[in-house]
């Protein structure tokens, strides 16, 4: 629907579309010229406020030498009531039109230039008021359903079909950090811009249905190297374990007027893969000693971030001391972790009664987690966790209940010994595991929170003169990033008490 030209003034409408609880969301566009005070509003019998309105460029609509450039708007109405008239007015001019409920709004919006969805996109990710668009009919991911099918699918790292760009590389950690890496055949200028949406699937626990979600993205920042566009910032941690997936929806804009639109599927990394990713090239990249400076200088900052967010963390942490009527009492939480080898299950059908006499609850973690918890579970004694259920109950447990945690391997060669008491010799109190669960997400070495706890483990028995931290050995991209991030994590693990003494960790 579109109205006639009046004094330079159009007005179009593309879709509207009703909402839950009564709203409605317009999609339209409209041209004015550059006077101050041109504005929309709703005009009906009832009040009717524009609760959330976004406006993009329309470069589609093209129109006469002297029109006013077309902008086009996504409204979102606290209702809709009969008779209601959507009126643009700029100084004594005015345009209107009727407000019924018409047009395809999945159609609507993938007919829009992209730039315009990824908008409302965004605007779906910071407005909770905007997040029944994703639920709107039958498909996953609502209203986005069509423009999502437009969008270029990177699989693995690899960009096809985007003219310039090379690899799109997508991490996440723990901690709920995002690292986005795009990089490029040639080098890309400064204006170059780097923007994030991320996308999910969130199962219900009772129905089994997926809900499409936009967690909000948090301190994202995003800077332009030579050799690559470098984005961070961080999402709630606690999606990380409800989703069923999890996208990231990247516009990249290397140079001038050109965009490219991208679906990547981000892949869960340690600390040192997502630190190390600032630093890496594409296989067949010319070495460059300035994109190498460049990057590492940006490592360094990323790294001063880091510790800036997390240091108080692991200082308050560190602090916590168990309480006194805890002393002497051996937490009633068993953690099995490592639990890695289907073979072992034999090893804990003869041995769970070590554990049921010591655990009222007991959570197993590793590749063969599931066998294992069966060698308890047929014998019904103890309640038994695996996977997403067991990281919950070990985060809930964290500062409120301690865990008598034992590695599969080490419990092996305890009961070899014929001694399976000394497995349980080392508990965790309450604060203990808290830290443990922190240091894993914000400085963890290996994705395995086995290795996490044998580094913590091996901090209370430090003597004098031995460091407080093992540098991680890997593949570095360089020597340089791999001194970098090590001496940063080794600043995170010497913060708090260290084999009896307390250490003040220096940046």
């Amino acid at each position: 629907m579109v109205h006639p030209v009046e004094d330079e003034l159009q007005l179009g409408l593309d879709a509207l579309a009703p909402l839950p609880g009564g709203r409605a969301l317009a999609l339209g566009w409209l041209r004015a010229p550059q006077a101050p005070g041109a504005a929309l509003a709703v005009e009906a019998a009832s009040p009717c406020p524009i609760a959330h309105a976004s406006f993009h460029p329309r470069p589609d609509l093209a129109g006469t030498q002297d029109d006013p450039p077309a902008q086009g708007f996504a409204l979102l109405l606290a209702s809709l009531p009969a008779e209601a008239r959507l009126v643009l007015r700029a100084g004594e001019a005015s345009a209107g039109l009727p407000l019924r409920a018409e047009g395809d709004l999945a159609a609507a919006l993938a007919a829009r230039p992209m730039q315009a969805g990824f908008a409302l996109l965004q605007d779906c990710a910071n407005s909770p008021a905007l997040h029944p668009l994703l639920a709107e009919g039958p498909r996953p991911f609502g209203a986005f359903a069509d423009w999502i099918a437009r969008l270029n699918p990177v699989r693995g790292k690899v960009v096809e079909d985007a003219l310039g760009l090379e690899e799109a590389e997508t991490l996440t950690s723990l901690a709920g950090e995002v690292m986005v890496v795009v990089r490029g055949s040639t080098a890309f200028p400064r204006e170059a811009l780097l923007e994030a949406v991320p996308l999910g699937l969130l199962p219900d626990a009772v129905t089994g249905q997926t809900e499409a979600v936009a967690p909000p993205l948090l301190d994202w920042q995003a800077v332009a190297l030579p050799q690559a566009l470098v984005g961070y910032g961080r999402i709630d941690p606690a999606w990380l374990d409800r989703l069923s997936v999890l996208d990231l929806v990247l516009q990249v804009k290397p140079r001038g007027e050109e965009a490219h639109w991208l679906r990547c599927r981000p892949r869960a990394a340690t600390v040192p893969d997502l630190l190390d990713a600032v630093c890496r090239t594409t296989p067949f990249a010319e070495p460059n000693e300035v994109a190498g400076v460049a990057a590492l200088a940006q490592l360094r900052l990323l790294l001063a971030r880091r510790e800036a967010a997390f240091a108080p963390l692991l200082a308050s942490l560190a602090a916590q001391r168990a309480a006194p009527e805890a002393a002497g009492r051996l937490p009633r939480l068993g953690l099995i972790l490592a639990a890695d080898d289907p073979v072992a299950a034999r090893l804990f059908q003869v041995t769970a009664g070590e554990f049921e006499g010591r655990c009222d609850r007991l959570l197993v973690m590793g590749d063969a987690a599931e066998a294992v918890a069966q060698a308890f579970i047929r014998r019904g004694r103890l309640p038994v966790l695996v996977g997403p259920a067991a990281v919950q109950a070990l985060r809930e447990a964290a500062g409120r209940a301690g865990v008598l945690a034992v590695e599969a391997p080490r419990f092996a060669e305890a009961v070899a010994r014929g001694r399976p008491a000394e497995a349980f010799s080392q508990p965790l109190g309450a604060a203990e595991l808290a830290r443990l669960l922190a240091l894993h997400g914000t400085a963890g070495c290996e994705s395995a929170l086995s290795d996490t706890l044998a580094r913590l483990l091996r901090l209370h028995r430090l003597r004098p003169g031995d460091p407080a931290f093992l540098p991680v050995q890997r593949g570095w991209t360089s020597p340089h990033a791999a001194e970098l991030v090590n001496a940063h994590l080794a600043r995170l693990w010497s913060i708090g008490p260290i084999g009896g003494r307390a250490e003040i960790a220096h940046g």
